[in-house]
């Protein structure tokens, strides 16, 4: 690829002028699979114990849905079987998009059973993030051909985003991050193509992924402002004004009519002339809205209250979500753009990518999954960057900036491999649980935490152990009555697994809500209590190379992205 990226125009025109039959781009092709590699191995990656509540949720509404018999009942919200407060989930504030879409495969493939829907999910999920390499690629094709840009700069945007953290991950999960991911960005994607070539067929296209989005979420309505711009940007500067309506007009219909059909449940009747949205669901959202604030009690909230605005999530960003050689190249490309800043779509979308940051940051919830529409436009800046800064070593005398080259590529390649390590072993989970299979007396009182996965995991052919178990109001408010509970269970169980960091690792960061629980924590994590920890089971993101070995310990990560797939798990035993 290095070889490609400063001899790229030179092998272009000897492979155009080979006439092949069938005309394949290797470069990006092999990105691609690069790409599909990290996204689809080991979608199981939990046993099929389904350790993401997300997902357990979305499966459990995708397998109770039934294929409407007709048309009209389809559209019908009152009486769809697809419309979740139907069929006994009334508390739904996704779009349903994606579950139709797994819901029709998952009968024609005959896999709509538990298992099977989540897994088959998951290959939905990463195929859809895996279309945004090649959307990244597109994007970055069209700044090549409209402002000259250097022709390498479209595969290393689209290798910067096939290798980046977060979509990697969640493209394991089964939510709707990543098919409102690309659904926005395709959006984006022919509002620009549009800009560029003014052909309206492009401006019916952005609709159509536009309202696919919101089928997906509605926090699509984010890049609402972004794809207008684009469409709307020549017509207002020759001052058109009936072209203006005309787009406007277009693009507006287009959108409504895409959400009625996509998710007609977000609406109060089947009529499309009607477009009240359902009560229900603007309750669901008015309900979910509730949950957050300094004084709520609600348990996945309290990570939140003491986080800090945008330096938190910023550090996230760097860290976790693409690594720190990632967004060096970020920032080296955002420095092209300023520097460049004629190029008013780059500005443009570096503004927007700027706004939609600091807002979500400033959010209560600062989800690191809230942010990835963000990272397919990091990934061109990468890309800018990336080469800007190999330009620059060019210039130097020598050949010696062929290694540093290399080594760049290699610590960019650093953060991916470790974090994908964890898919290469056994759940932390799942480890915790064959070890208490194998070390702990049957019928053993075992105590887990409310609001968290009670361990062991009920592993297959292990029938020959039987344990009790009982759960800990942890996130309960600090009262008489809690501890007397509490500090009677603890007399009375054999062991106490804290199988994730939901509560110890958020409720001792706000130890005026919770005084008590929060020395609590303190003592037994330093063996102040009656149980000593006798076992932990961790699978930090590591790269192992010869005698090199690097792993991160990061616990102290945005909750979400280590309880799903890679908590640590400590296991105490009582010591009377």
């Amino acid at each position: 690829m290095i070889k490609y990226s400063f001899q790229i125009s030179r092998f272009a025109r000897k492979a155009r002028r080979a006439n092949f039959k069938f005309q394949i781009d290797i470069i990006l092709v092999l990105i691609i699979v690069l790409g599909a590699f990290f996204r689809f191995y080991n979608l199981n990656w939990d046993s099929n114990f389904h350790l993401h509540p997300d997902e357990r949720f979305l499966t459990m509404v995708g397998n109770a849905m039934r294929i409407p018999q007709s048309i009209a009942e389809y559209f019908d919200p009152s009486t769809s079987p697809l419309n979740p407060p139907n069929i006994g989930f009334g508390f739904f504030v996704y779009g349903t998009l994606p579950l139709f879409m797994n819901k029709l495969f998952a009968v024609l493939l005959h896999t709509d059973n538990y298992n099977s829907f989540t897994i088959q999910g998951r290959f939905l999920s990463g195929l859809f993030d895996l279309l945004v390499v090649v959307l990244v690629y597109k994007t970055a094709l069209l700044f090549e051909k409209h402002y000259k840009l250097n022709d390498a700069i479209k595969y290393w945007a689209a290798f910067f985003y096939a290798i980046a953290v977060l979509p990697i991950q969640l493209s394991h999960f089964f939510a709707v991050d990543t098919f409102l991911n690309f659904f926005m960005f395709a959006s984006f994607y022919f509002a620009l193509k549009f800009s560029f070539e003014q052909k309206r067929r492009h401006v019916v296209l952005s609709a159509i992924f536009l309202g696919a989005a919101f089928a997906s979420k509605i926090s699509a309505i984010f890049i609402v402002p972004l794809v207008l711009f684009f469409i709307l940007k020549n017509a207002f500067l020759k001052k058109k004004l009936y072209q203006l309506v005309i787009l406007l007009g277009v693009f507006s219909t287009v959108t409504y009519i895409t959400v009625r059909i996509a998710d007609p449940y977000m609406f109060a009747s089947n009529n499309f002339f009607d477009a009240r949205i359902n009560e229900t669901f603007l309750q669901n959202l008015k309900t979910l809205q509730s949950f957050e604030g300094k004084d709520i009690w609600y348990p996945p909230g309290i990570q939140w209250i003491e986080k800090l605005p945008i330096i938190f999530s910023l550090i996230n960003l760097i860290v976790f979500g693409i690594g720190i050689p990632f967004f060096f190249f970020t920032l080296a490309g955002l420095y092209w753009i300023v520097k460049r800043s004629k190029n008013l779509i780059l500005v443009i979308a570096l503004l927007w990518v700027t706004f939609f940051f600091l807002y979500q940051s400033v959010q209560f919830a600062q989800t690191m999954r809230y942010f990835i529409p963000i990272y397919p436009f990091l990934a061109i800046f990468s890309g800018l960057g990336f080469h800007f800064c190999i330009t620059f070593l060019k210039k130097k005398p020598g050949y010696w900036y062929v290694f540093v080259v290399l080594v760049l590529i290699g610590s960019i390649f650093l953060w991916p491999i470790a974090f994908f390590s964890i898919y290469t072993k056994s759940h932390s989970r799942v480890l915790a649980s064959e070890w208490i299979y194998d070390n702990i007396p049957s019928n053993s009182l075992i105590l887990s935490e409310h609001w968290d996965d009670a361990l062991p995991l009920p592993l297959p052919n292990r029938t020959d152990k039987f344990f009790r178990s009982k759960q800990l109001p942890v996130f309960d408010p600090d009262t008489p009555e809690k501890w007397d509970k509490i500090n009677i269970l603890l007399a009375q169980a054999d062991y106490y697994i804290l199988s994730s960091n939901r509560a110890w690792g958020s409720i001792p960061t706000v130890p005026e809500k919770y005084p008590q629980m929060s020395k609590f924590y303190d003592d037994l994590l330093h063996d102040k209590t009656a149980y000593r920890k006798i076992q932990e089971f961790t699978s930090y993101p590591t790269f192992s190379l010869f005698a090199f070995r690097f792993s991160l310990n990061d616990d102290w990560s945005d909750e979400s992205f280590t309880v799903y797939d890679h908590p640590k798990v400590m296991v105490f035993k009582n010591k009377r």
